[in-house]
């Protein structure tokens, strides 16, 4: 623009006075240019001479010399030829317009000069050029200039700020082929805007395309049916076709074999309008709805895509699926799903999947027998079908219970367990996921499936990367625990450790806060417990929440730790007296930072160390061998009337217990080289004594006193002082004798603090007396009690060590100093 002002300025100086014969030459001298010469430096400047004759000639030869190639045009719009022509888009000749239009089309097509074009001036001359006055050729090139700039959006705001929809209509009307194709191509591009769809409407766009429709032409045809199709998308457009009965035209398109090539466009532009249920209403009345189900039946692939497209999209409202139902429309779909074609067999399953939010097409589709259609789907070599047949399964099964029947004793069952295991798409197998969900619900089913290994083919889809899937299959997971056979096997499978390292490895906060409720709702029992924290849950649950608080991580922390005593008391260093201690608690010491929980068996498979003894609670109790262990007695201080452990020891008398060989069913047969578990009929012996000669007792403070009394007295007796009590030396030689490192505790005759605290709380919870266990520092150990006094309750300390059987009032100095160095 720059550059044109300069040669603007330059034409206003005023013009030198010629004298006649002057004149005469330079008349001659301008015949005599060449208008096709090869420099267009010099057609450049002549595009500012003020000869209207000159400047067309002039457009024109940049017009054929941009034409060549490419890198004319550059050459031109580098000169500045966009700046020097755009004045001559409003020049009052006719020939000036036309060529300058031509001109500047031809560099429209570099990005370059579109940016230039670009602007409020250049749009509104060229929708002047589209006026019914203009001659053919410069509607020609004013349409395909303004359909290369119509891209942008700020060009669909010029247009419609400059009211150029009106012309652009007209156009649509021309006769001429060419002008027809640019005007309407312009149009679908104005058309991604949704003020210009409106406004286009306005000014009578639907008319003029049905008649362009009549064209001889199969590309105008074509465009018109796209562009209809653009615009329907909008309800304005949607109820002029209505009002004006566009759709009859449209579908008779349908019953002539010669306009097959339109088919595919009509079914489009027809699919969207069947979003209205008056337009669908319309088409059920006048018979087109069931000339459109026989279209779909027997069109191409093609054919059949765009009309199961359409029904699908119309079936997204509650009416238009029964209005499609009532002509039995499922019928014809579950025939189109026996084709050869994927494409055609994913429309199908997800235009099923779609109906079935229609209560009324979900139970026609069951009662015509889809499960059977989908299910031989469900393998199918495409990815897509699988896809979209899970998706229609899915959506199908729920609250669908004779569906759910179909498909868990349909013959493809199997292939669809295998499907889940396999390496398929990601939704596929969310799909699958979700559809086992809606049937386990049942409980029929449930107990089905789980009979056809259903638990391997989830634990194997908690193993992928997918978030959406591993949700999927928290979800059946979840449900599955709430069956004894299935939480059978699910201990049996690595389900349980795929959901710990669901919560351990995924970056997403939902998979991990799924994860960890189904972590929560799957604790039901004490085994399901311990298989989670033997594989470290408890520890990957708390360093989640460390990083970032979760109320459900923190919920499932305190599940797990209110089912498995033995990880609570290691990982907390306290059970309440609400806790109870059950066969196969252990206590293998305070837990240290870093450190990972250890099962049983991999501390019965430890070689013998010098590290803290392993002290196991079971009436099962632990062995080596058969080997005999040499107790000793116990010191002065037992019970009045309680006979201690010594004379069992010693073998002086054995117990009922001792007596019977336990049965084959109650051993543990897990072997590591030669260790294995075995009864500890010491415990049994205490449970025994204490049941019969303590519970009898009348208050709760005598069999505390007593308890305390009599735990003292087989571990050892009264402590006058510790360094001079040998039980380290009694523990070291156990653990030798029985060449493990887990020593039961009925085994332990000289025990201290720890020892003494943690079979006090086992005893105690045998026979109803309630009591805390808590681990201090050192080997410190104790329990507190309660006893109700003068209509409240008093807690105390127990003292098993220095004066066995004192209370010592919780917060007092002495009870400070037991639990304390």
């Amino acid at each position: 623009l720059s550059y044109y002002n300069e040669y603007k300025s330059y034409l206003r100086m005023p013009a030198k006075k010629k004298d006649d014969d002057k004149k005469k030459d330079d008349d001659a001298k301008l015949k005599q240019i060449n208008f096709k010469s090869k420099d267009p430096q010099t057609l450049y400047h002549l595009l500012f001479s003020k000869e209207e004759t000159i400047l067309w000639k002039a457009c024109d030869a940049l017009y054929n010399y941009c034409q060549a190639n490419d890198a004319n045009k550059q050459e031109v719009y580098n000169m500045g030829g966009v700046a020097a022509a755009v004045p001559h888009l409003s020049a009052p000749d006719a020939a000036t317009r036309r060529s300058s239009i031509m001109m500047l089309n031809s560099l429209a097509q570099l990005e370059a000069a579109k940016a230039d074009l670009r602007n409020e001036e250049v749009i509104g001359a060229i929708i002047a050029l589209l006026k019914p006055e203009e001659v053919l050729i410069t509607h020609e090139h004013a349409s395909k200039c303004l359909y290369q700039l119509s891209d942008n959006i700020n060009v669909k705001a010029m247009v419609l700020e400059l009211k150029g929809m009106e012309n652009l209509v007209n156009l649509i009307k021309c006769n001429d082929p060419v002008v027809q194709k640019n005007t309407i191509e312009t149009c679908v591009l104005l058309a991604a805007d949704s003020a210009c769809i409106i406004e286009l409407n306005e000014v009578g766009v639907v008319a003029a395309l049905l008649e362009a429709l009549n064209s001889e032409y199969p590309v105008v045809q074509s465009l018109v049916l796209s562009c209809m199709y653009v615009l329907a998308s909008e309800e304005c457009v949607r109820n002029t076709i209505k009002d004006n009965n566009t759709l009859e035209p449209l579908l008779k398109v349908l019953s002539d074999p010669e306009l097959e090539d339109l088919h595919e466009g009509v079914i489009e532009v027809v699919g969207r309008c069947m979003i209205d249920t008056d337009n669908l209403d319309a088409m059920k009345d006048t018979g087109h709805l069931l000339s459109f189900k026989n279209y779909m039946s027997s069109a191409n692939p093609h054919g059949q895509l765009n009309a199961l497209r359409a029904i699908g999209t119309a079936s997204l409202k509650e009416d238009n699926a029964k209005l499609l139902h009532e002509n039995e429309v499922e019928t014809t779909i579950i025939n189109i799903l026996g084709s050869d074609n994927a494409q055609v067999l994913a429309e199908g399953c997800h235009t099923v999947s779609v109906m079935a939010g229609s209560l009324l097409c979900k139970e026609t589709f069951t009662r015509i027998g889809v499960a059977q259609a989908l299910m031989k789907l469900v393998n199918h070599e495409d990815v897509t079908v699988q896809e979209m047949c899970s998706l229609a399964l899915a959506n199908l099964s729920l609250e669908n219970k004779p569906l759910c029947l179909d498909v868990v004793h349909d013959v493809n069952l199997n292939e669809m367990l295998a499907v889940l295991q396999s390496d398929t798409s990601p939704r596929t197998l969310t799909y699958l996921c979700t559809l086992i969900f809606h049937m386990i619900k049942d409980e029929e089913l449930r107990n089905e499936l789980v009979q056809l290994e259903l638990v391997p083919s989830i634990a194997a889809c908690l193993t992928s990367p997918d978030g959406d899937t591993a949700i999927a299959a928290c979800n059946v997971l979840g449900s599955l625990v709430l069956d004894s056979d299935a939480r059978e096997r699910i201990l049996q499978t690595n389900a349980l450790a795929s959901l710990v390292d669901l919560v351990k490895n995924s970056t997403s906060i939902d998979v991990i806060k799924k994860a960890a409720f189904t972590i929560t709702i799957s604790i039901t029992d004490e085994s399901m417990a311990k298989e989670l924290n033997n594989n470290d849950a408890l520890k990957i649950l708390s360093d989640v929440n460390i990083r970032s608080a979760n109320n459900l991580v923190e919920l499932a922390v305190e599940k797990l730790l209110e089912y498995d005593l033995t990880t609570k008391y290691w990982h907390q260093g306290m059970l309440s007296q609400l806790d109870i201690i059950k066969d196969e608690f252990f206590d293998r010491g305070a837990h240290k930072k870093g450190e990972n929980f250890k099962p049983l068996q991999s501390l019965l498979e430890r070689k013998v160390d010098n590290n803290r003894c392993v002290i196991y609670i079971s009436t099962q109790g632990v062995d080596t061998e058969q080997v005999e262990l040499k107790s000793e007695p116990s010191t002065v201080g037992s019970l009045t009337n309680i006979k201690g452990r010594d004379k069992t020891a010693k073998g002086k008398k054995q117990s009922k217990a001792e007596k019977e060989e336990p049965p084959e069913d109650k051993k543990d047969l897990k072997e590591s080289t030669s260790i294995r578990l075995k009864f500890d009929t010491g415990l049994r012996d205490y449970i025994e004594d204490v049941t019969n000669k303590i519970k009898p007792l009348d208050t709760v403070e005598e069999q505390i006193i007593a308890l305390a009394q009599y735990v003292s007295n087989v571990m050892g007796g009264k402590i006058e002082d510790l360094t001079q009590f040998s039980w380290d030396l009694h523990i070291a030689q156990l653990k030798s004798e029985m060449k493990s490192n887990v020593i039961p505790i009925g085994f332990i005759k000289r025990g201290i603090f720890y020892h003494r605290a943690l079979l006090y709380k086992t005893l105690g919870d045998r026979i109803g007396i309630p009591a805390t266990l808590e681990r201090g520092d050192y080997n410190r150990a104790w329990n507190t009690v309660s006893v109700p006094k003068n209509g409240k309750m008093h807690h105390y300390v127990v003292d098993l060590v220095y004066e066995p059987g004192e209370l010592l009032t919780v917060g007092s100095y002495k009870a400070g100093v037991y639990k304390k160095l």
